[in-house]
């Protein structure tokens, strides 16, 4: 078989994903307060974009009209030019994937390292000074650890051990290791790991250091100088507490229940995670992106405009920058202006195209929702991505890219987009009712049982049929493990040790 080289010229198409069409998809995910940084980080990057925080509030979609036909609520929409359309008529970058290096490197700024001064710690020399004033976290568990020892422990080789200790704890507060374990890491002994231990246990919070939960109950009891015999057998006997026992663990610490009573009442006020307080990462809790009220002909629906900002270009300095340019210089100036300039009027395309978006699909399910927002979570009706997407003229994905970080402020509470969809649940009378309903129907019907005779899934079951809705004893128990409802044998036992303590 003769081999030789040759040359062929092949003609194919391909989907590529452009950086402007990545960034696009990225911005759709982006909550206001996501916007907001990013439009930071670009104002740093671009000189002519400018970012101005928004505080009117002008309604931008009136479901009433849309109530009374078919068409979905599209405030604004038909008016901005889309993107796709500056794309089309080459009014925007180009589409090119060989020719947008600016673009590419001016929105891959992920990753990048803002600093934070270090509490205890010199900050970094190449960052703000200001930044440094900023108010401190909240001191962490092992920080607070750390200065007690320093303040009560002397001995070097004790505090080696103790540090030790410190490193091995959990966030809970326990220790995360057996003691031979960190003796071994310290090269000491166990005895004398075990002394240490006992003195690191007498620090704040109450309970620290604990091997297990009865060892935690039983420090904090011994600070408060409640470790009595009837306490000690307790702890001892924690699984007959937990099963509601009282009788026979009165009988084995050779009293009355009173006094298993007093104890169970006792170690109720007792914290089992004493390390729970210093945990430093705070629940953070957005402000809502979507915000529906009541108009005078429906409901409104808008962007929250306080915390959405705007971004505006700087024309007059970009002429500036081009007519100061000499020579050679005049051309480099120009072109570094034409590319932040096309780079910041897409974004401003794409930020546009992005609220559009939002307020389109948001309208749809306020509009399919609007029950809800008026009798509650009985009221949600059964929804799903394709209905949405099918109203506004979008793709599933598309719909499911905008719902999934974003909050609605309603007048029966601040509630994800996500959860405004559900799955639905066949009815006697031959329509559906939305599972996120029977489940606020399980919810309530276990709220109203009584005390000490709790109802079982067969019977929640049975009642949730007689409303009308068809339900399985499986499905009443899947929905309770969502609800996190314990099981009729729990709730019993639960309620036992209530009427105990």
């Amino acid at each position: 078989m003769q081999m030789m080289p040759s040359l062929q010229v092949k003609q194919k198409q391909a989907l590529v994903m452009t950086p402007q069409l990545q960034q696009a998809i990225k911005l759709l995910q982006m909550t206001n307060l996501d916007i907001a940084n990013f439009l930071q980080d670009q104002a740093l990057e671009n000189p002519f974009i400018e970012v101005e925080n928004g505080t009117d509030h002008t309604p931008a979609a009136d479901l009433g009209a849309a109530s009374r036909s078919d068409k979905p609520v599209a405030p604004a929409a038909e008016k901005a030019d889309g993107l796709d359309r500056d794309m089309a008529t080459g009014s925007a970058i180009s589409d090119d994937p060989t020719s947008h290096a600016d673009v590419e490197n001016r929105f891959g700024s992920e990753g990048l390292d803002y600093g934070h001064a270090q509490r205890g710690k010199p900050a970094d020399l190449d960052w703000d000074g200001l930044a440094n004033l900023a108010e401190q976290g909240p001191e962490s568990l092992v920080e607070c650890v750390l200065r007690q020892i320093d303040l009560s422990i002397f001995d070097p080789r004790q505090r080696v051990i103790a540090y030790a200790l410190a490193e091995a704890l959990e966030p809970s507060g326990w220790l995360g290791r057996s003691v031979d374990e960190v003796a071994a890491g310290c090269g000491a002994g166990e005895e004398e790991t075990e002394e240490v231990l006992a003195l690191v246990q007498k620090l704040e919070p109450e309970g620290v250091f604990a091997r297990d939960l009865a060892e935690c109950l039983r420090i904090q009891a011994r600070e408060r100088d409640e470790l009595d015999d009837v306490m000690a057998v307790v702890l001892d006997n924690l699984p007959m507490l937990a099963n509601g026992d009282i009788a026979a663990l009165a009988r084995r610490a050779g009293s009355d229940a009173e006094d298993v009573a007093r104890c169970l009442r006792l170690i109720r006020e007792m914290n089992p995670k004493p390390g729970e307080a210093y945990e430093s990462a705070p629940l953070r809790v957005h402000a809502p992106d979507v915000v529906v009220s009541r108009g005078k002909d429906g409901w409104v629906v808008d962007l929250n405009r306080s915390t959405l900002p705007s971004l505006v270009i700087n024309e007059d300095y970009a002429a500036q920058i081009s007519a100061a340019g000499r020579g050679k210089a005049a051309e480099a100036s120009n072109q570094f202006v034409t590319d932040a300039v096309g780079s910041a009027r897409w974004l401003r395309r794409a930020l546009d195209q992005r609220n559009n978006t939002t307020l389109k699909i948001a309208g749809e399910i306020v509009r399919q929702q609007s029950a809800f927002l008026t009798e509650g979570l009985s009221a949600l009706k059964p929804l799903a991505l394709k209905d949405v997407a099918e109203a506004v003229g979008m793709h599933e994905s598309t719909v499911s890219r905008v719902t999934s970080g974003l909050l609605m402020a309603t007048p029966k509470g601040c509630y994800p987009l996500k959860s405004l969809f559900s799955v639905s649940l066949a009815t006697d009378e031959g329509d559906a009712k939305a599972a996120a309903a029977v489940r606020n129907m399980i919810q309530s019907i276990v709220a109203g049982e009584p005390a000490g005779k709790p109802l079982s899934d067969d019977a929640i079951a049975m009642m949730v049929s007689e409303k009308g809705v068809k339900l399985a004893r499986r499905t009443v128990a899947k929905y309770r493990d969502m609800l996190k409802i314990p099981s009729s044998s729990e709730r019993r036992r639960r309620a036992r040790l209530a009427m105990a303590g």
